[in-house]
């Protein structure tokens, strides 16, 4: 059975339990509200009425006297026997009977039973009769009503009830079979890229969908950075390979020298530390991609560490070029040494490798607003504006021929991943000719925390 079609005869099963207990409880009211013994309380309520007739200037006081009186009907005749008042119930109109003062009769209508009883009530000038009618059995009467009716109404609460129910609980469940139709959509197909996007439904699946759509995105970008991964270490690790296989088929040459053969060995280790370095930054981008490894954030004088890790910096080939810095001291923020460190080694290398010979790199930290901004600034070649999108991506190089020593094309990425690992961002301003200038901007650390 499914849930839909449970919730549905859930809800009906709870109204007619509902509509059960109201029905007794009606006909409990019932039983307690009418008189025990119709004939007794008959007399009682015409007697009432006869003590509060009043006559007074030739017309009768109708608002103290009761037409109807917990299942006693009473009308008011003249001494003619005309009409005056009554309770307007046709299937009670008794007129035709015969006045009888003080007698309790039995009398038949539409095949029921009545009491009637009679008085006359002498006001000197005038009279007035007064007829009490109730049926012989009142509780029988009202109950049967109560039942005509439950028998009626409710199968057809109990059917509206019940399709309701249905029709609400398979709206409600109308976003789940959407979210299954999805998972596995995406599970036969193998493309993680499609979603959910639930924009009507109620708010609960709304959730639902939104968690499982972020949760799609995610598995997406771990495949993707696997697929990522795996395409990329591939490509770069082809041709250190193929060096590797190159410089081994050599040296298996009988005829090679002492000297030839620590060559190839010497170009083997080269190409196999560059295959080091390379999985190293590879498996570094992958893991703050992924978050499978912890770097703890510490509150620390930001200042203080950009100056120490800038001092300590050693170019790989400076050119003739100089290194300035432009610190602002007392900057505190939260960050890992580790990758901050690498972060600017990065910046600086890459400033290095492309600036021009004999000019200036500069390294600058600031404040704009709640951000630290650090800056490295060079008068090298510069960025294309249709390559300044592309130079985040890994192993993409501005001048691939720059990349033939040593250098992978991962800095940069490796730089973006370190700053939305931090909460910040990175950005570049380039013009070719007169050099680029990169910006890392990371949250201060706010006063008191």
């Amino acid at each position: 059975m499914s849930a839909k079609l449970r919730l549905a005869l859930w809800v009906t099963f709870m109204v007619l339990l509902v509509s059960v207990m109201v029905l007794v409880f009606v006909l409990v009211i019932n039983r307690h509200s009418l008189p025990e013994d119709p004939a007794a309380y008959l007399v009682d309520v015409v007697i009432d009425n006869a003590n509060d007739v009043e006559f007074d200037r030739g017309t009768f006081e109708w608002d103290d006297l009761s037409v109807y009186k917990r299942g006693v009907y009473c009308s008011f005749y003249n001494n003619n026997g005309e009409l005056l008042l009554s309770a307007d119930k046709e299937d009670m109109d008794f007129s035709s009977e015969p006045f009888v003062a003080n007698q309790i009769r039995t009398v038949e209508s539409g095949g029921r039973e009545f009491y009637l009883y009679d008085t006359y009530v002498d006001m000197e000038v005038s009279g007035l009769w007064i007829r009490g009618v109730t049926m012989t059995d009142s509780h029988q009467g009202i109950t049967a009503i109560i039942l005509r009716l439950t028998v009626i109404l409710l199968p057809a609460i109990l059917i509206i009830t019940f399709l309701g129910a249905l029709w609400i609980s398979s709206r409600t469940f109308r976003p789940i079979e959407k979210i299954v139709e999805t998972a596995n959509s995406i599970n036969d197909a193998d493309d993680l890229t499609d979603r959910i996007n639930l924009k009507r439904g109620p708010k609960e699946m709304r959730q639902l969908a939104g968690s499982f759509d972020r949760m799609f995105e995610r598995l997406e970008k771990l495949f993707e950075a696997e697929r990522q991964f795996t395409s990329d270490a591939s490509h770069e690790l082809r041709t250190p390979t193929s060096v590797i296989l190159a410089e081994c088929d050599h040296a298996k040459r009988k005829d090679r020298t002492t000297e030839e053969y620590l060559e190839s060995i010497g170009h083997i280790e080269a190409q196999g530390q560059r295959m080091s370095a390379l999985i190293e930054e590879l498996l570094g981008i992958t893991r703050l991609q992924q978050g499978t490894e912890k770097y703890p954030l510490r509150e620390g004088d930001f200042s203080e560490f950009v100056s120490l890790t800038a001092e300590g910096f050693v170019p790989q080939d400076d050119r003739g070029i100089r290194l300035e810095t432009d610190i602002e001291d007392g900057i505190t923020c939260s960050f890992n040494a580790s990758l901050i460190s690498r972060a600017i080694y990065n910046l600086l290398q890459n400033a290095y490798k492309y600036g021009s010979e004999n000019g200036f790199v500069k390294l600058s930290l600031g404040r704009d607003g709640k951000m630290a901004v650090m800056s490295v600034e060079d008068n090298g070649i510069g960025i294309a504006p249709e390559d300044q999108d592309r130079i985040w991506q890994r192993f993409w190089q501005a001048d691939p021929s720059r990349g033939e020593n040593g250098s992978s094309g991962l800095g940069l990425s490796m730089v973006k991943e370190i700053a939305e690992f931090h909460g910040g961002s990175v950005s570049v301003k380039s013009a070719p000719g007169k050099g680029s200038s990169f910006s890392l901007r990371i949250p201060l650390e706010e006063a008191g925390q």
